[in-house]
């Protein structure tokens, strides 16, 4: 057999593997794939031998239609190895540019290699029944992301034919019903943004539906991931007697509280210091069964009841904390202590304390060489909310680890799971009843 014949036989075995298989054009699995590239290898092999041989009349046109077909199906292997590299993902819960988590999570999205984004849902300014004439800010914003598809409902979308990640960012109280119908088309991993739902019995319901579909669920606890932390607790570790306070600041105006207030209207141990509680949770075992004192800085906490006006007009009054401060000791003897400041700037920290109270180091966040670029930031665009800038960073982290998770078939890395999320919640219900009790 002349060797254009052994190049052809060769070649037309190679495609009746990969169409025997679906190597190329189904889904891979990890079996699979390792055949898809030992197949890229032999076509790319076959297409040497074929360029190396010398030419004759007779071979000639035979030879440039073989190397064209390898090249082909190498190229349509890299194609198909690039594809399956990239995951689906649907964001529910958009909110207004520059405001919203949502909107912030979307612009990173878009970003990532990983994410494949085939759809945004806002339920509130794309449903032209709830908001007859959305802000111009977002109808720009939709109509300058033509690559995407947006809508105001989740039953707008097909059924996920992929693996599919659905990101979820809506209202506390709405994110239940997003969660059970982002299940329901499909979704095999869900990232739930803090607190996932406005009580601990419906975040035990979701995790017993997720459960039941082999849905991997993840909350949006940056602190879990972020450089600042990790260093404090690796310090801590190694001074005996030490504990942690950790401090967490927003840089709302006095004027904004109202607005604030009404936007989180969950209050803020299940909005702001959630992050401190899931902390609390992950890395000291406080858990509601093992508190042994609560102890709290009624000279530093603040409760004020505020008029949320325009922003909850279903309400005239709203109470919830400006400030808090409290430590927790567990029936371990482990102490931790939590501060929360909505008006407290854009520096956060974690200061780590010995057996005698007194600090042994304080890590900033954002530490003091990037502060000067947030400040810079937050000037240029006094219109985007500051802790988007400051958080940057752990976002992209929290992201980029379910998206390589979904693409290796693993579980995130360091990621607070929905467990920890409730053991969040059912800490935060305890601290809001003490602190509303002590002030």
């Amino acid at each position: 057999i002349m060797a254009s014949k052994k190049i052809l036989l060769l070649l037309t075995v190679l495609l009746a593997t990969c169409m025997q298989t679906d190597a190329l054009f189904g889904r891979k699995k990890r079996r699979e794939a390792r055949e898809a590239a030992k197949l890229e290898e032999e076509a790319n092999a076959a297409a040497e031998l074929a360029a190396a041989q010398p030419d004759t009349d007779d071979d000639t046109a035979t030879k440039k239609i073989l190397i064209t077909f390898a090249l082909a199906m190498g190229l349509a292997m890299s194609l198909k190895k690039k594809e399956e590299k990239t995951v689906d993902v649907v964001l529910v819960g958009m909110g207004m540019p520059k405001k919203g988590m949502g909107w912030y999570h979307l612009t990173q999205l878009l970003k990532m290699p990983q994410a494949n984004v085939i759809g945004v849902v806002e339920p509130f300014f794309l449903n032209p029944d709830l908001c007859k004439n959305p802000p111009s800010e977002l109808t720009d914003f939709v109509n300058a992301t033509s690559s995407v598809q947006f809508c105001k409902s989740i039953d707008e979308l097909p059924e996920f034919s992929k693996d599919t990640v659905c990101l979820i960012a809506g209202r506390t109280g709405d994110n239940p019903k997003f969660f059970e119908q982002c299940v329901s088309k499909g979704a095999k991993a869900i990232f739930l943004e803090k607190p996932g739902a406005p009580t601990v019995a419906k975040l035990e319901e979701m995790k017993k539906l997720a459960y039941s579909k082999g849905v991997k669920v993840y909350l949006g606890y940056n602190k879990n991931v972020t450089p600042y932390v990790q260093r404090a607790l690796k310090l801590s570790s190694e001074v005996p007697g030490s504990t942690v306070l950790f401090r967490h600041n927003n840089s709302y105006k006095i004027e904004e509280l109202p607005e604030c207030f009404a936007r989180n209207s969950e209050g803020m141990l299940k909005n702001m210091a959630i992050h401190e509680l899931a902390l609390l949770a992950s890395f000291f075992d406080v858990t509601t069964d093992t508190i042994d004192a609560f102890v709290i800085d009624t000279e530093v906490s603040e409760k004020l009841t505020l008029n949320p006006g325009k922003w909850l007009p279903s309400q005239k009054e709203i109470t919830d904390f400006s400030k808090i401060k409290f430590t927790v000791t567990t029936k371990s003897n482990k102490s931790v202590s939590v501060m929360a400041d909505r008006c407290g700037g854009n520096v956060s920290y974690a200061s780590v304390l010995d057996a005698r109270g007194q600090e042994v180091s304080k890590f900033e966040f954002p530490d003091p060489a990037n502060i000067e670029k947030v400040n810079a930031q937050v000037a240029a665009d006094p219109d985007m909310m500051p802790y988007f800038f400051v958080q940057s960073d752990d976002y992209w982290t929290l992201k980029t680890r379910v998206l390589d998770s979904m693409i290796k078939g693993e579980d995130a890395e360091g990621l607070a799971t929905i467990d920890v999320g409730i053991e969040a919640m059912k800490l935060a219900e305890y601290g809001t009843a003490q602190l509303m009790k002590a002030l």
